[in-house]
């Protein structure tokens, strides 16, 4: 099976034509965000909770720097998520195929995600970054209350 560069460069540039606007949208809100919240995640900007996918662009980043341990530590998902879109690009870049299952692996990781997120609130919320609060969120600037709901639970649930 020989690989052809320009063919496979030819992909990536068609795709990146085809969702250049996506592409915008998702750097624009990016940028917004950060500049207005100082955050990137919705639920952290509105609720100032956790997500399950938070700490995998720090993940990520630490896999880069080959500060292995500490990408598993901020979000041990972001092997799976690494090696899924390895897989995708490989088939649809490198060998032009349709890549099968991807759809069957995204639900996958998605589930293992939200285990993952249950287990990490139950063991390491609200101490332990990423699973922390984060304050200044819309709800603690609008809703009356919501400043003392998570003083509470910054006290009651802090680990010992």
């Amino acid at each position: 099976m020989k690989i052809n560069l320009k063919q496979a460069a030819d992909r990536v540039w068609k795709d990146v034509k085809e969702y250049k606007w996506l592409g915008i949208v998702l750097v624009t809100y990016y940028l917004l965000m950060e500049l207005v919240f100082s955050a990137f995640c919705p639920l952290v900007i509105i609720t100032g909770f956790p997500c399950p996918g938070c700490g995998i662009t720090r993940a990520f980043f630490c896999v880069l720097t080959g500060q292995f341990q500490r990408a598993w530590s901020l979000n041990p998902l972001i092997y799976a998520v690494i090696l899924t879109a390895l897989y995708a690009g490989v088939q649809r870049y490198l060998l032009g195929r349709k890549v099968r299952g991807l759809k069957k692996i995204i639900c996958i990781v998605a589930v293992l995600m939200i285990l993952v997120y249950g287990y990490r609130m139950y063991c390491y919320f609200p101490g332990r970054p990423p699973m922390s609060i984060t304050r200044g969120s819309l709800f603690e600037r609008t809703l009356p209350g919501y400043s003392e709901i998570l003083n509470f639970i910054q006290r009651r649930c802090a680990p010992k």
